[in-house]
């Protein structure tokens, strides 16, 4: 990971794990030095994310005088977490992720030019039980098997070298330096998944093996060693073309592929139309891969506005340009959203345990994170479906209208509420199942529909 006269950011919390990572690149560093090689050029950063009061305070000073005692530089980003998360639409722990990186990389720039010489990595100090709870996490939401792999080692430019070393060697160890570190309190709060698995779970699976760390670990081993592999296959059987925005897989191809490889392929065509993985599912994978049985000109529409359509011998999948209509009706989202047929009022609120969920017929609660595009009320659309149960089921808007007894005349100026093509209520008659609320729900949006005048 680090090599003689190397650059790095690290990045420190002043948790146990981050002040430990902190020693042993200055260790690593001396060595270099003692051996007559360059030393590495480290830089500590840390970020207060405004969430927890004098206590984030104490964390930053800390850190502060951490690094004035072991004469490393360091600096300080503070940001508005929440504020950013109601902004950007995300959880505060993922905003607050996408956050640190952002500074991490623009800093990782900043000390190449110091340096002027590429390749400063990003040290994070996620530990090998971090990683066996993530593939928990990760198994739990419904992950492909490659998602069993967790947190990799080296990613890019980000490198985590306490990656297999176990929380408890690393805390013997700074007991060995005689190091103190500081405890986040957030990290005993039990609504936080990862924590929840960390506090509960874990302790339970130790109890049936103490090694059960390990073993969970083995499996996250295994799934990279089989990426890697099927990598190969895919880059070998050259069945995807990625380009801008466009992502084209040519069917003869894919279908010579095995499963695991066919489907592995159809990701990454989405991922490299839409920029990301997160919520794509087995379903939406399914769909693409159905596509190759059928006829030329049809097509399916997905998450994130993107589109897959059969084309002779080849599934072409692209992503629609964000119309003037959804972005109006993403920035009224907190106010109110205006249409012909009536009105929305809407109003976004923190989920908590206990929260009584609406059963009147013409207001609605739900999942505000699961929204991908924004939210238009409209009159309903020939390719327009709705998620029926929790598994993903879809069905088309039409044959749900034909089930409800909703004749034809009415059909043309029902109301929907729509994210893109996916209906997320049939006004008066169902929310969409993916929409709904759910312990694990962390924002509520509260729609009621107003009839207009």
């Amino acid at each position: 990971m680090m090599s003689p006269g190397d650059g790095a950011i690290i990045g420190v919390s002043g948790g146990a794990d981050s002040v430990a990572l902190l020693n042993v690149l200055l260790q690593i560093s001396r060595e270099f030095a003692d051996d007559g090689e360059e030393a590495l050029s480290l830089r500590v950063i840390h970020v207060n994310h405004m969430i927890r009061g004098e206590e984030a305070d104490r964390d930053e000073k800390f850190v502060a005088e951490l690094c004035e005692k072991l004469d490393i530089p360091f600096k300080v980003y503070r940001e508005d977490i929440p504020r950013l998360a109601k902004e950007m639409h995300m959880t505060e722990e993922e905003a607050g992720r996408h956050f640190r990186y952002e500074v991490f990389r623009k800093e990782a720039e900043a000390l190449e030019l110091e340096m002027d010489k590429k390749g400063a990595k990003i040290a994070v100090a996620h530990n090998k039980d971090d990683l066996a709870e993530t593939v928990l996490y990760n198994m739990v939401r419904g992950s492909s098997l490659f998602g069993l792999s967790g947190i990799l080692p080296v990613r890019d430019r980000i490198i985590r070298p306490l990656l297999m070393t176990r929380r408890s060697e690393i805390e013997e160890y700074l007991k060995e330096l005689g190091q103190s570190f500081i405890t986040d309190s957030t990290n005993m709060q039990t609504e936080y998944s990862r924590n929840k698995i960390r506090l509960s779970i874990m302790p339970e699976l130790k109890g049936i093996n103490d090694r059960a760390v390990d073993h969970i670990v083995d499996i996250a081993l295994d799934s990279v060693r089989l990426r890697d592999d099927i990598s190969r296959e895919i880059e070998a059987a050259e069945c995807i073309e990625c380009r801008e925005k466009e992502s084209i897989i040519y069917i003869d191809k894919l279908q010579n592929m095995g499963q695991m490889a066919q489907g592995e392929c159809i990701l990454k065509a989405l991922e490299n139309v839409c920029g990301r993985r997160k919520d794509i599912t087995r379903e939406h994978i399914e769909a693409v891969r159905n596509l190759a049985g059928l006829e030329t000109g049809k097509s399916i529409d997905l998450i994130y506005r993107m589109r897959a359509a059969r084309s002779y011998g080849e599934i072409i999948i692209t992503k629609s340009e964000e119309s003037e209509t959804d972005q109006a009706a993403l920035e009224g989202a907190q106010s109110g959203l205006e249409n012909t047929l009536g009105e929305l009022e809407t109003q976004v609120i923190d989920y908590s345990d206990g929260l009584e969920i609406s059963k009147k017929e013409y207001t609605k609660m739900l999942d505000y994170d699961k929204i991908k595009n924004a939210l238009v009320l409209r009159t309903p659309l020939k390719e327009d479906y709705i998620v029926i149960n929790s598994s993903g089921g879809q069905k088309k808007l039409s044959r749900f209208f034909t089930h409800n007894k909703i004749e034809q005349a009415k059909r043309t100026h029902f109301p929907v509420v729509a994210d893109g093509n996916e209906i997320v209520w049939v006004v008066g008659l169902r929310l969409s199942e993916r929409y709904k609320v759910t312990p694990e729900t962390r924002k509520v949006m509260v729609i009621t529909y107003k009839r207009g005048k």
